[in-house]
């Protein structure tokens, strides 16, 4: 005899609540309310939250400064008719107005730079550095594409708090003293690139050099610590036909806004002499980067870089000796803290990815640093190299990397650096 036994379960209590169809019931709509605003469940720390810490109290104080400025926008817009405001993004655009940040000149920091552009393929721009260089300015006339540029203008370049501590890598720390350097250039440079890969740019103009007592009041000026004939350039106003060129091979791409792969970049510059300046010299320069991911939000960055500087006559001006120290390379020292003719160095970086915008469009990354380097009167005699390390943070969209700022720690004590833009 078979006996059949059907079990049927009993549905949910909620199910049971809840009417076969038709509007929601006050009660159950509580209930589902309640759901959807239950806390999620808490997750244990991990790696992420610890590098993540410290870049949320770092930003703290800029959150606080938008927010203060979206408020002040807001009412200023109240005020308006309608509460509607002008989009200055529009009213620039339609004027053919851009603005950006571009480097003014070794040791002349960040410039802030205008572009008008309204009347293509020509254009007009100006760009002032405010705080390393107070003064300085470039202005510029000429004509692009897509491709190709060429412009022709003036730059004014003013390095007000100058140091200088003797040639050599073994100049002493002692010896810091001030100077202030003045540069006037005119002259015409022109950009091509021929393929996503190759870039080709180079130049050609005149320029004038003058060194005057230095604004550094509680620093010795460069005449009280040094023999000044000893130094060419330090008494004598320096003038120049200038003219050199520069070759980028790029097989670099972007991967989740990392950089991936290999840059070469060659430089070539030449100085001859006019007037009563008895100098002549080039500055020839290699240098590599490379990125090499270990996965989507970690890598290691790679730079080396050598340059030499053959020369005649009286040779090269102290202020255009080769340098390592401060944001660029050997960032655990003052800037241009070592000169001489010929310099080696290099760069080596971990990064590791600290936040990301949720569209995916910017990021930011811890980077944790190892430089090294020297300078010598030639290639041949390069040893006795300096080092130091740090970390810092940088910011990185569509165009690569970009603001950033780090702690470094050199033979001579700690560093610290914030720049708008960044090359590496």
């Amino acid at each position: 005899m078979l006996v059949a036994l059907v079990l049927t379960a009993a549905p949910p209590a909620a199910a049971q609540d809840r009417p076969p169809g038709g509007p929601v019931s006050p009660d159950s709509a509580d209930a589902i309310r309640a759901r959807l605003q239950r806390p999620p469940a808490s997750h244990p720390p991990d790696a992420r939250d610890v590098v993540g810490a410290p870049l949320f109290v770092i930003m703290l104080p800029l959150r606080l400064a938008a927010e203060v400025l979206s408020l002040a926008a807001s009412g200023v817009s109240a005020l308006l008719p309608k509460g509607e405001g002008p989009n200055l993004y529009q009213v620039l655009k339609v004027w053919g107005l851009e603005l950006s940040v571009r480097p003014l000149g070794p040791g002349a920091g960040d410039a802030v730079q205008a572009r008008l552009t309204r009347f293509q393929p020509f254009f007009v721009e100006g760009a002032t550095s405010l705080i390393l260089s107070p003064g300085a300015f470039r202005t510029a006339l000429g004509l692009t594409n897509e491709d190709q540029s060429l412009d022709g203008g003036f730059t004014f370049r003013r390095l007000t708090k100058a140091n200088f501590w003797g040639v050599g890598i073994n100049s002493l720390e002692a010896d810091k003293s001030d100077y202030e350097w003045r540069r006037a250039q005119v002259g015409a440079a022109g950009h091509t690139r021929d393929t996503a890969t190759f870039r080709f740019s180079g130049g050609a103009g005149w320029e004038q050099n003058e060194i005057r007592e230095g604004n550094d009041n509680g620093l010795p000026g460069i005449g009280d610590t040094f023999p000044l004939d000893s130094l060419f350039g330090a008494q004598e106003t320096v003038r120049y036909v200038v003219g050199g060129g520069q070759l980028t091979a790029d097989f670099t791409h972007l991967k989740s806004l990392q950089p991936r792969g290999f840059k070469f970049i060659g430089d070539v510059a030449f100085h001859g002499g006019t007037g009563d300046t008895d100098s002549e010299f080039f500055t020839l320069q290699g240098e590599v980067h490379g990125y090499i991911p270990i996965n989507d939000r970690q890598q290691f960055a790679l730079l080396g870089l050598v340059g030499t500087q053959p020369s005649w006559g009286r040779g090269v001006p102290f202020y255009y000796l080769s340098e390592l120290g401060g944001p660029e390379f050997l960032r655990g020292y003052s800037t241009a803290r070592f000169r001489d003719r010929d310099r080696l160095t290099w760069i080596v970086e971990w990064r590791y990815e600290a936040w990301r915008e949720l569209q995916g469009r910017a990021r930011a990354e811890w980077f944790v640093f190892w430089d090294g380097g020297t300078v010598a009167p030639s290639l041949g005699e390069l040893s006795d190299f300096r080092y130091d390390y740090g970390f810092g943070l940088r910011f990185a969209d569509q165009n690569g990397p970009g603001a950033h700022f780090f702690f470094a720690w050199g033979d001579e004590g700690f560093r610290f650096s914030l720049r708008l833009i960044s090359s590496f």
